[in-house]
């Protein structure tokens, strides 16, 4: 059992050098505009499959811990980002609450809320029905589809927005608008597994010897 695990550590070791590297770039919670919450926006960096000559489509996740929140007991009713100079097409895949809840624009977002104006931009509104804030930790998963090479993944080169309101959907503190980095999170490299299953092959053979 020992030699297991150590040939399945070994393998593990060698599938994450050939991966590679994450770069974990989250802002927060003592940013210009953060007001104690954390923010990010990751991707694998891979487009999605698609048939489309001239644009990609890239999944997008952009979260958001609240736990440190210190403007107040209050919403978190609507969240845009900028990953790309300019969108031909969105969707809202997940969000608190389901994507039900939250209408979609094309464009930015301002101190009323979307704007539906500004190249690159998409914004996902709540209304009344936004979540708590703090209140843990919330995602929202966009796909983003653009001219093939747009997707900003150099250093500050994209940028969040998020709006939190009182009760009544009155804007509260200041308006989130913070520049930051994708974070890229690789998928499991194919070298990954098959090195798992050849060290796992090998410590099968060697205890029926």
């Amino acid at each position: 059992m020992r030699k297991l695990l150590v040939l399945v550590v070994v393998a593990l070791g060698f599938g994450f050098l050939g991966a590679s590297p994450s770069q974990a770039t989250p802002i927060g919670p003592a940013c210009g505009t953060c007001q104690g919450s954390i923010y990010e926006i990751s991707s694998t960096g891979v487009p999605l499959p698609d048939i489309d000559p001239l644009h990609e489509t890239f999944r997008i996740t952009y979260t958001i811990d609240t736990t440190g929140y210190n403007g107040g007991d209050t919403k978190l009713n609507a969240v845009a980002l900028k990953v790309s100079s300019m969108l031909v097409g969105m969707s809202l895949i997940d969000a608190p609450d389901g994507v039900a809840g939250w209408t979609t624009w094309m464009g930015g977002l301002n101190a009323n809320g979307c704007s539906g104006s500004g190249s690159g931009l998409d914004c996902a509104y709540a209304g009344l029905y936004a979540v708590t804030a703090p209140n843990g930790t919330y995602s929202w998963v966009f796909d983003l589809t653009m001219n093939n090479g747009a997707l900003f993944t150099a250093l500050n080169s994209s940028s969040i927005k998020a709006r939190y309101t009182d009760a009544n959907g009155v804007k509260v503190g200041a308006l989130v608008s913070e520049n930051l980095t994708l974070t890229i999170v690789p998928e499991p490299s194919t070298g990954l597994l098959v090195g798992l299953g050849g060290s796992i092959l090998a410590a099968r053979r060697s205890r029926r010897r």
